[in-house]
């Protein structure tokens, strides 16, 4: 024993620097574990017995993609073969990705975590990763995870990674806002900006959220040469103008250009616009710079919820009552107490935002953590902006 135990010590130790190693990723709380090993393995560990000889077998002959290096702000795709060499037909479950910027597709269609497909024996599933380079320049890591009914490989991740590097860069890198009033309009704009190419010309453009499209106008043109940004050899300017048509909130979606650098064909720059008007929210956990509440962790056998005070000024007091207009995801509940009037043209209301007893387990915390909740405010006044909060809030077992 006395023998033994200095060679435990040792292979913790060797463990943890060699855990440290593979640490350069993104970590996140619902990342997949990645078996530290110098050679990729096409699946994980086995977490159980081996199969049975008549059963199913999942098969993955590469499970790490090494792409070497992408622009920053591009897109690429690569697809793995899922085979099936057993006797039995196989389950794949897609379970969860690392990134938001990661699209899943199981034989050719987009699938969101809880998609499943069956594999009869002999034949095999293409799994395919498409993943933006959303991050600044330095190492990228990401994937998904699939769960099967092969004991011996349960779990299969799938894996991409490599360098995001920059010989065009976005100045700023992303559209962002100043806080814009409810009844004016706002302008933002970029640089795309070329190092090596001697022109920049965008070929067309897209955002992804059809309702931040609607209230944009876009505008392009090239960069004067005495007006380029040091040793760049071209530029285009972007300039976007948002119209709130009437919505108070933060909004944001994703503005995808097409251009004509061999390197960098497509571009994706984030946009954010936060909208003021005659309504504001107050209280613990609510953020008004990012429009956002975030609620504590609740407890499914429980339940929780967060109460805060609504203030509506000008008209909307004097004229009209505040009501809910929409609520979602279920159980997400919200609602508003009797208003008190403070002053001439200043009423508030208590809002009670709650996750009822017995709410099936979820996640919404943002971009990377299923999206968002939704609260929609509106006034019985004709036409009056209406108000709409993000809630960002995590149910445990």
């Amino acid at each position: 024993m006395k023998r033994l135990l200095p060679l435990i010590v040792i292979s913790l130790v060797a463990g943890v620097g060699l855990g440290a190693a593979l640490g350069y990723y993104d970590a996140r709380p619902w990342a997949f574990h990645v078996t530290p090993s110098a050679t990729p393995q096409p699946v994980d560990e086995p977490q159980s017995d081996a199969a049975p000889a008549d059963g199913p077998r999942a098969v993955v002959d590469e499970s790490t993609f090494h792409f070497d290096k992408m622009e920053r702000g591009t897109k690429m795709r690569h697809e793995f073969e899922i085979r099936n060499t057993g006797e039995a037909t196989l389950s794949i479950d897609y379970v969860s990705h690392t990134c938001k910027c990661t699209k899943v597709e199981l034989n050719g269609k987009e699938v969101e975590p809880g998609a499943e497909i069956d594999v009869a024996p002999g034949d095999s599933a293409v799994a395919a990763l498409e993943w933006e380079a959303k991050t600044a320049a330095g190492p990228f890591r990401h994937g998904g995870t699939f769960n099967t009914n092969d004991p011996a490989h349960s779990r299969i991740e799938l894996i991409v990674e490599g360098d995001v590097v920059e010989s065009t860069t976005l100045q700023p890198p992303l559209l962002r806002f100043e806080a814009v009033p409810v009844a004016e309009t706002g302008t933002a704009e970029i640089l795309v900006v070329a190092y090596m190419e001697p022109e920049v010309v965008i070929e067309s453009y897209e955002f992804d959220d059809p309702d931040f499209a609607a209230r944009t106008t876009v505008t392009v043109e090239p960069v004067a040469k005495e007006d380029l940004p040091e040793d760049a050899s071209a530029a285009a300017r972007v300039r976007v103008e948002y119209h709130p048509n009437g919505v108070i909130g933060q909004f944001f979606s994703g503005l995808h250009l097409k251009t004509n650098l061999k390197k960098a064909p497509e571009l994706v720059v984030p946009a954010f616009v936060l909208v003021r008007g005659e309504v504001s929210i107050y209280g613990v956990g609510w953020t008004r710079e990012r429009g956002v509440l975030r609620m504590p962790t609740i407890s499914a056998q429980s339940g929780g919820e967060v109460d805060l005070l609504v203030n509506v000024r000008g008209d909307l007091a004097a004229q009209g009552e505040l009501q809910i207009a929409e609520v979602s995801p279920e159980p997400l509940q919200a609602e508003l107490g009797a208003p008190k009037q403070l002053r001439g043209e200043l009423r508030q209301y208590p809002l009670k935002v709650s996750i009822p007893k017995g709410a099936r387990p979820m996640v919404r915390m943002g971009e990377d953590h299923g999206g968002d909740g939704l609260i929609v405010l509106k006034s019985t006044v004709p036409d009056a902006p209406e108000f709409r909060m993000r809630v960002q809030f995590r149910v445990t077992p």
